[in-house]
């Protein structure tokens, strides 16, 4: 933890933080103003902060989005608290266990000093996600308003919220406040922030079947059984950023032909209408599987209500699919696959977003069964279609934490003795899927190491294209900013001026910094 405080108390005091900052390791602090509420605080100036309509005003310590974090809202003058001690001890309470059930743990409320304030002080404790969490909830009675704070934290983890709600209480001024003022060194009206992760952290995720390492705060959504088994777990703040593997998925018709003989076949015959609506693949090959992901997403829609098929919503949203780079998977595979590679793919979502990821698959053709016309009705399979997605521009950070999460994914033993009780042929065939599964990892990273950097420069560029952003090098220290466009025009006319002369544009002759990850952000 990075100390501000010299240090914390129990928990019993999580806000009684010891203030005695003079003497020990201090980091700057940043004025925060809230203009939508006119007040202002303090927090750690590499915290972020944004406003949340209908919450209040959020302190984000690892990035928008994770856990800890700190909340403050400020109520209007005629919705004083008449009982803050009834407010938080049952109020309070109540919605917690509404939310959560009726498991939550409370810390009855007490009265806290910070400074010269006195404060009122509950905790809640609760599981959300499989995680263990707690909520500090202060009141403060102001004449000006009373003041709502809360801090969302890990349980076991409470310093860096403790250490953040304490300066939030600490240094709250209501009404009179203005924005900090711009200086030179932070651009003018621009402000600069160090670059956080997109992923802060894994935790364990296991539900009984299986078991993997999952970013945390993700979601995760199953669907099928053995060797129909699916998943697809994304991030919640950009549902683009996906890991995904299914063992199975068919039925596949062989091109035009064979989707018309169904159709025709449906007429006399209903039971046939499932194949009649089933995704048409041209050829047995991944670039031709990958352009049928919004058939499949239609054919799931069509028959998901009459237990037919699975929700759609575990399909990975990709459509227009351009293969960048493409070498045959070491992954064990069936005689009767035709291809077993692992691609490096650009693509759209279904909104027209543009992401980027790492595929692979057994594009698999197990029979013929040849009927009139010459028409072959067999469909086409593919196994183990397994991979992971970013928004364009991510996936040089991203990767290697979601495939390593991939490469944890493995069956509980329990779940693959059940298998038994199908079929021993089905368990025979998990037990292969699951070598290869477990194969997989290595082959998805030799395939990404093995990647041309040209396709990581051209992606960033990409990027910083479409969400209007420069990137700049610090030809001192080799750092990278990443600048709304416009910064650097103004900067380069007026360059002594600022702390920091040393920002330059990154072009053809320094690309290579674009192979680097951003190291602060330079925003209005």
């Amino acid at each position: 933890m990075k100390r501000l405080f010299c240090m914390i108390l129990s928990l019993s005091l999580l806000l009684c933080c010891l203030a005695g900052a003079a003497g020990e390791e201090e980091l700057p602090l940043l004025d925060v103003y809230c203009a939508e509420q006119d007040f202002s605080t303090k927090c750690l100036a590499d915290y972020s902060t944004e406003w949340e309509e209908g919450n209040g005003l959020r302190i984000w310590m690892d990035g928008p989005g994770y856990v800890p974090n700190v909340l403050i809202f400020r109520r209007p003058l005629d919705k004083k608290f008449n009982n803050p001690v009834n407010y938080l001890n049952n109020v309070y309470r109540e919605y917690m266990e509404d939310k959560y059930g009726d498991s939550v743990g409370t810390n009855p409320c007490q009265t806290v000093e910070i400074g010269e304030k006195t404060v009122y002080l509950a905790r809640y404790h609760y599981e959300a996600n499989g995680n263990k969490l707690c909520m500090a909830r202060v009141i403060e009675v102001r004449d000006d308003g009373d003041v709502e704070f809360a801090a969302k934290y890990p349980e076991d983890d409470p310093q860096d919220a403790a250490a953040a709600l304490y300066m939030a209480v600490l240094y709250y001024t209501a009404g009179g406040g203005e924005a900090p003022a711009p200086t030179a060194e932070m651009g003018g009206s621009y402000s600069v922030q160090k670059s956080l992760p997109i992923v802060s952290g894994v935790s364990e995720y296991r539900d009984g079947r299986f078991y993997m390492n999952l970013p945390n705060g993700w979601g995760i959504l199953t669907q099928g059984e053995y060797m129909n088994f699916c998943f697809k777990a994304w991030d919640p703040s950009n549902p683009n950023r996906t890991v995904f593997l299914f063992m199975k998925l068919e039925p596949f018709l062989k091109g035009q032909a064979a989707k018309s003989w169904y159709q025709n076949a449906a007429v006399i015959a209903p039971d046939y209408r499932l194949f009649a609506e089933a995704p048409m693949m041209e050829s047995c090959t991944l670039a031709a599987f990958l352009d049928t992901m919004p058939q499949i997403t239609a054919f799931c829609d069509l028959f998901y209500d009459s237990g037919l098929t699975i929700n759609s919503a575990v399909i990975p949203q990709i459509t227009d699919v351009d293969i960048l780079e493409k070498t045959t998977s070491t992954i064990p595979a069936p005689a009767d696959c035709k291809e077993n590679s692992i691609a490096r793919i650009s693509f759209h979502d279904y909104l027209g977003q543009s992401c980027e990821g790492l595929v692979a698959a057994q594009v698999r053709d197990p029979l013929q069964y040849i009927v009139s016309q010459g028409v072959d009705t067999m469909p086409y399979t593919v196994s183990l279609f397994m991979g992971v997605t970013a928004p364009v521009g991510e996936l040089q950070e991203l990767e290697p934490i979601l495939t390593e999460c991939l490469g944890s994914f493995g069956f509980e033993d329990s779940y693959v003795q059940q298998a038994i009780s199908v079929s021993n042929e089905q368990t025979r065939e998990l037990q292969n899927q699951m070598r290869q599964i477990e194969a997989a990892h290595d082959a998805m990273m030799q395939a990404w190491y093995a990647r041309e950097e040209a396709h990581d420069i051209a992606f960033q560029k990409m990027s910083d294209s479409i969400l209007g952003y420069d990137r700049l090098y610090d030809s001192s220290t080799g750092e990278i900013y990443r600048a709304d466009v416009g910064f650097y025009d103004s900067y380069n006319l007026n360059r002594s001026e600022y702390g920091n002369s040393n920002l330059y544009l990154i072009d053809s002759s320094s690309s290579q910094y674009y192979l680097q990850g951003v190291d602060y952000y330079i925003t209005k």
